[in-house]
């Protein structure tokens, strides 16, 4: 046996094309891979990771917000991003001012009718314990009737004058930014006594903003002079969606001013720019130009809250030359610097002191 041991001898009789350096077990390559290699373990365990925290992380519930507030005064928003407001107009008339809601429902389980309840930012009306009249936090709208879901999921035939009844929901809001409220949407009736799981209701966002957003503090000095004017103002502070503005032919009047129709600057703007042609004066004819700020509480841009005007701003319509015609500022001049004593432009003037610069020139280089 040539000093093989007893079971050398026996494995190479039966198979003697194996050598003494004979594996019994050798993992595939991939298995190999899998258990030798730390940086392959390190990715499996990272894929691994990181579909455990995906999973864990995915939504368990699609109703809470994605209610809709889609219409007011059958105006519908611009986007569904856009804030929900009611405004000062809205609550002048809380009994004709009309909105619906949109709820989200799964397909598979249609809504016939709901129970809807608001509370503000935070009032957790999902919780039983706030809807009692210990914690005050939440009240039922429309008497607690059921609500009927029409085709598209829609609640219709309710009245911000629903909202304000609750003596929750404040139309005399001062806040600038609108006070914050929710409207809770219930599936079912079962609510009454427990808690309710996030599947069976839905929130809706909405605010209340009576307030207006301050007067632009325009620039009324010096007067504007000429055939072109550039009404100027600070950037405000106020939550804006664009400027209007009105004149005055007549007086320095903001009351019995009228609107220039077709002209508005946006949010940020801090000037806005008015032709003497534009505004139809005639040679020497005046008018004075007033400016307001309208807010973001609407459905459509230019019908939120707008502010008082802002003080008046005489301009008067002149023919503007030389100078002014050169750099483009011709507001408050309305000829060029040089003049003859009868008033007209005298292009004569600049020659000469142009010559006479240019002797001085030649003089100096001459000495």
């Amino acid at each position: 046996m040539s000093g093989l041991g007893v079971e050398e001898w026996r494995i190479m009789s039966v198979c003697p094309r194996l050598s003494r350096k004979y594996k019994a077990f050798e993992p595939a390559p991939l298995a190999r891979g899998l258990h030798s290699s730390k940086a392959m373990r390190n990715r499996i365990l990272f894929l691994f990771s990181l579909g455990t925290a995906l999973t864990a992380f995915a939504p368990t519930s699609f109703a809470q917000a994605l209610d809709l507030i889609t219409l007011i005064n059958d105006e519908g928003f611009v986007s569904e991003a856009q804030d929900r407001y009611f405004n000062a107009a809205n609550c002048e008339d809380p009994a004709g001012t009309s909105f619906q809601e949109r709820i989200t429902t799964d397909p598979a389980s249609p809504v016939v009718e709901v129970y809807l309840w608001v509370g503000g930012q935070g009032s957790d009306c999902h919780l039983e314990a706030n809807r009692t009249d210990i914690t005050d936090r939440c009240r039922p709208v429309a008497g607690g009737a059921a609500q009927t879901v029409v085709g598209n999921n829609l609640i219709e035939g309710l009245t911000l004058a629903d909202l304000t009844d609750t003596e929750l929901v404040d139309c005399s809001n001062t806040a600038l930014q609108g006070q914050p409220y929710e409207l809770y949407a219930f599936r079912d009736l079962e609510y009454a006594s427990q808690d309710v799981p996030p599947e069976a209701y839905g929130i809706a966002n909405f605010f209340v903003d009576v307030t207006p957003p301050n007067p632009p503090n325009v620039r009324t000095e010096p007067p504007g002079f000429g055939e072109s004017f550039n009404m100027e103002w600070p950037q405000p502070t106020d939550d804006l969606q664009l400027y209007r503005f009105y004149r005055n032919d007549v007086e320095d009047d903001p009351d019995t001013a009228t609107l220039i129709e077709g002209v508005t600057a946006d949010l940020n703007a801090t000037s806005q720019n008015f032709t003497a042609a534009g505004l139809g004066l005639e040679q020497d004819e005046s008018t004075y130009l007033y400016a307001t700020a309208v807010d973001k509480a609407s459905a459509v841009p230019g019908n939120g809250n707008e502010g008082d005007k802002s003080a008046g701003w005489m301009v008067t319509a002149a023919e503007t030359a030389g100078f002014c015609d050169a750099t483009g500022a011709c507001t408050g001049c309305s000829v060029s610097p040089i003049s003859m004593i009868g008033g007209a432009p005298s292009s004569a003037a600049w020659m000469l002191g142009l010559l006479f610069a240019a002797a001085v020139g030649v003089w100096r280089l001459r000495r």
